[in-house]
């Protein structure tokens, strides 16, 4: 590694997207950062197979970077030269290579938010946020929407998206002459029927997992670290949208709400920890499920691809937007308090 950076770039853990602006050309001026640290890992319990599937991804990514000629810095747990802190990591390396600017995307998160907000405002060198160029909407957009509106009613915000970004739109109208296929998207999983075995993934993240444990960071739940089967790489995540695609989008709509004490998956994407890190976008998973219908609409219904179209451009941006909209109120807002 050089002697000499012009800029720091910090990537999160859930910004694993190689399509960002940030990495379509090489510049040897600028070192990225990635890091594993305490302040992350402390603040709540996580999930043990949340935190593998992390630090599995983030490393795969940081090695893809790498290998695409990016010169990319990875901090493990247990690094000595890890100060355990966005901060604090970022301070040392801005003074060993007299870093002149620092840069980073947009948190989804308003605690890390503040945090990166408040560091820049001390630094003596110019600072800079980009967006994560992963949603359809801005932080900003779901109360501009809203604003002097009576409610925050999900449907109207679906319907304008759908609107505004021509998906599954015929002009002005929704393909299909509805809106909405709730109706026909509430049926129980019948007794003699067996949905199509998932997808699943033999990933080891033995090596994480074991930087957990010794480090003793209390995590809840279980994991067999030696067959891990989330994506952990963006070719998975590509195949596991695919599966989807071909053998559970046919009867995704149908069978949304349905549970079974014997199927765990039914007939669900399972595409959340890909599309939260941000190896998959949602306009790729939207279009691949729209090219999919396309291409086979005697066998996917118009229900079952719009249930699952309004999960990613409905409730999944909806939410992110009430997020922003009522943070930090938000966290400590509680109906049955």
């Amino acid at each position: 590694m050089k002697n000499k950076y012009k800029t720091l770039r910090l990537i999160l853990g859930d910004q694993l997207n190689l399509q960002h602006s940030w990495y379509q050309h090489q510049d040897a001026s600028v070192l990225y950062l990635m890091m594993e640290v305490r302040s992350e890992t402390d603040y709540v319990w996580h999930h043990i197979q949340k935190a593998c599937a992390f630090f599995a991804a983030m490393e795969n990514f940081s090695e893809t970077l790498g290998a695409n000629g990016h010169d990319t810095l990875y901090l493990k747990l247990d690094d000595p030269s890890n100060k355990q802190s966005f901060e604090a990591n970022c301070d040392t390396l801005i003074k060993k290579y007299a870093i002149e600017k620092f840069e980073y995307q947009l948190p989804d998160e308003y605690r890390v938010d503040e945090n990166l907000k408040t560091y820049c405002s001390k630094l003596s060198i110019p600072s800079q946020a980009y967006d994560t160029e992963h949603f359809y909407t801005v932080r900003e957009e779901l109360g501009t929407f809203f604003s002097g509106k009576k409610g925050l009613l999900m449907e109207n915000f679906y319907r304008e998206m759908r609107k505004k970004h021509q998906v599954l739109m015929a002009g002005k109208e929704p393909i299909g002459g509805k809106w909405n296929f709730d109706e026909e998207n509430r049926s129980k999983l019948p007794k003699s029927h067996k949905p199509h075995a998932p997808l699943l993934f033999n990933n080891n993240v033995r090596a994480q997992y074991e930087r957990i444990t010794k480090a003793e960071i209390k995590t809840i739940g279980t994991i067999n670290p030696d067959h891990f089967y989330w994506p952990t790489r963006r070719k998975q995540a590509i195949e596991l949208l695919n599966y989807f695609t071909e053998y559970c989008l046919p009867l995704f709509g149908t069978f949304q709400d349905a549970m079974h004490t014997d199927e765990w998956s039914i007939y669900h994407s399972r595409l959340s920890f890909a599309m939260n890190s941000k190896i998959l976008s949602p306009k790729e998973v939207v279009g691949a499920a729209i090219a999919a219908w396309e291409q086979n609409k005697k066998g996917i219904a118009i229900n079952q691809l719009e249930g699952f179209i309004r999960q990613i451009i409905g409730w999944r941006e909806y939410m992110r937007g009430i997020y922003w909209l009522k943070m930090p109120e938000f966290e400590t807002m509680n109906y049955f308090d």
